[in-house]
């Protein structure tokens, strides 16, 4: 029987990656993260590094850490290289793990980046906020949809391969007036 979504005790609450050293270590050395995220040493020296322009955070469900969410403003060398050069300068990137495999597939990634680009897009927005995902991470693809992510292109990342590239414009776009009827 397939558990519940637990979309409503979903909550993110402050992190600091080396005081939850530990329990990082732990998360990124679980089969269903080590997957897509590559190797647990070299990540979790990336995340012990704060964010550049951006935060982290821990993902709760009922006050429990099941994941953890990291946003950045990457480099423009970095987004050259990757082939997303055309993207607006200041775009952030998002980072995420769902770590309790309990908790996977109940719409906690979903509801946790709902409230992440809400609390991203309180004070002045981001051109655009963008996730990438490898292409047969389907889940995940599921997952960010979900959360409002649009699909934009496919790249070639150097160490994981093919991934796509999900954006959410922040930029509003201008309503036209409605045609008036006759």
């Amino acid at each position: 029987m397939r558990e519940p979504r637990l979309t409503r005790a979903v909550a993110l609450a402050p992190c600091a990656a080396r005081r939850e050293r530990a329990l990082l270590q732990r998360w990124l050395a679980a089969p269903h993260v080590r997957r897509w995220w590559g190797d647990p040493a070299r990540n979790l020296d990336d995340l012990l590094s704060p964010p550049v322009g951006g935060g982290e955070a821990l993902i709760e469900v009922a006050a429990r850490p099941v994941g953890y969410v990291r946003w950045q403003i990457p480099s423009r060398d970095e987004l050259v290289e990757a082939g997303l050069g055309d993207l607006p300068e200041g775009t952030l990137d998002i980072d995420i793990a769902i770590g309790e495999p309990a908790y996977l597939g109940r719409g906690v990634a979903s509801k946790a980046l709902r409230l992440l680009v809400r609390r991203l897009c309180a004070t002045p927005a981001p051109p655009a906020i963008m996730i990438c995902t490898a292409v047969d991470n389907l889940a995940a693809l599921r997952a960010y949809e979900a959360a409002g992510f649009v699909r934009d292109r496919l790249f070639e990342d150097p160490q994981f391969g093919a991934m796509w590239c999900l954006l959410i414009s922040t930029v509003a776009t201008p309503r036209l007036p409605r045609p008036r009827p006759r």
